[in-house]
């Protein structure tokens, strides 16, 4: 890596990280405030509604977000072509996005036995403007601006903290309001933001050529964070569905405390573009020091935050929650454990995006996706919430390893080439 690769890999994980762990304690206050005014029920079916809707809009993204990264990344100073992606990619999200909360809203008006149609309407909305604002982190990230980005995260954590604070008498539909409204004014700003300050504008025309790489380019990296985003829910969906409200309601206790370990998942973003950058100018052997530092930083953190989290875990739910709530702690080591090899996972999958093996990663994250699939389904069985837990860390634990091996194989081969 040469020193300029360097130090935008170490400043930019510097002002994300701050960034996350801000991002992290925001939403956990968001969660606590939502927990200790909703009934464990309101509370576990609200982020039940969430995990559901966040894997339908997952699937629609159709891989963009990352593939529009990747060429933004490549356009460099290329003004014309960076916005003309832009424009692609705004259009093909929000068109998605757009029939995909159709269909939800359309999907619940024949079922008005459960949640009422406007719930799901004002929750599909929020989801539309968060898919938007992904082209936004797509275009701001290609461009390395990661301070923008953190800013644009935390402004919509923030407002919609304040609005759940200061609420009086909470109910299960003001919250979907509160988290719409943020969303769409971050939407509404960004986008002025952009085109006044010259990172990037839409334009009046579309390039078909541009499309058309976009899309294909898209294609299997569709496949791939789509099944990623699946797995990140599935076990809130599952839980609800094989052990009620309430359990996925335990379950997302523990999850805001592993949001704040999270921090250490920026490392990923920060570095595709990099990435990108070291792959044509053929940096094979740097790419595998990073490869392999990566591992065994990874492998060090295990001892460290299983041993936190086990003896700590109660205490930190009585203090940052409820100690009503302080059944969920065994899913809290298991899951931060867990998301180490989430976060190793990733990286070494934004390397092997720059690499273009994405069949590779389309074939280990299919089976990835089945495994975790079946995990939940007999795991809950047996061990409620901890199950679920327990079948996400099995799940990243295959995926990072089949990664690292395949990275190790195919970075031997380019530099024998």
């Amino acid at each position: 890596m040469s020193k300029s690769h360097l130090k935008i890999f170490i400043c930019g994980s510097a002002v994300s990280l701050l960034g996350t762990v801000l991002l992290g304690i925001v939403n956990y206050l968001t969660r606590r405030f939502l927990c200790c005014s909703l009934s464990i029920a309101d509370y576990g079916t609200f982020y039940s509604a969430f995990a559901l809707l966040a894997m339908v809009f997952g699937i629609c993204d159709l891989g963009l977000t990352q593939s529009g990264t990747m060429l933004i990344a490549a356009a460099g100073d290329d003004r014309k072509r960076r916005d003309g992606l832009f424009t692609c990619l705004f259009l093909f999200k929000g068109g998605s996005g757009l029939l995909c909360a159709a269909g939800i809203t359309g999907y619940f008006q024949l079922r008005p036995d459960g949640l009422p149609l406007w719930f799901w309407g004002m929750f599909s909305g929020y989801f539309v403007c968060q898919t938007l604002n992904g082209t936004l982190q797509a275009l701001w990230g290609g461009q390395k601006k990661y301070a923008l980005q953190q800013f644009a995260y935390l402004f919509i954590a923030c407002s919609t903290c304040l609005l759940v604070w200061r609420s009086n008498q909470l109910t299960l539909h003001k919250s979907v309001l509160f988290f719409l409204l943020p969303a769409a004014a971050a939407l509404l700003l960004g986008v002025i933001y952009s085109r006044i300050a010259g990172h990037g504008s839409l334009q009046k025309k579309v390039e078909k050529n541009l499309a058309c790489e976009l899309c294909s380019t898209g294609g299997l990296v569709a496949i791939i964070t789509t099944l990623l985003t699946v797995m990140y829910y599935m076990d809130t969906v599952m839980l609800n569905i094989q052990r009620g409200a309430e359990s996925a309601g335990l379950y997302n206790i523990a999850l805001p405390i592993m949001q704040i370990v999270q921090s250490a998942m920026v490392f990923p973003a920060v570095f595709l573009p990099i990435a990108v950058d070291m792959c044509k100018q053929r940096e094979y052997r740097r790419l595998t020091v990073f490869v392999r530092t990566a591992v065994l930083l990874a492998m060090a953190a295990l001892v460290p935050a299983w041993g936190f989290f086990h003896f700590c875990g109660r205490w930190l739910i009585e203090i940052l929650f409820d100690s009503k709530y302080v059944q969920a702690a065994p899913a809290v080591t298991i899951l931060c454990v867990g998301l180490i090899f989430f976060t190793l996972g990733n990286f070494l999958f934004q390397i092997m995006l720059s690499l273009k093996r994405i069949k590779v990663m389309a074939v280990i994250a299919v089976i990835t996706a089945v495994c975790n699939l079946l995990l939940n389904y007999f795991l809950i069985k047996f061990w409620d919430f901890c199950g679920a837990a327990w079948a996400t860390l099995i799940s990243y634990l295959f995926f990072a390893g089949a990664t690292c091996i395949a990275l190790e194989y195919n970075l031997n081969r380019m530099r024998k080439l």
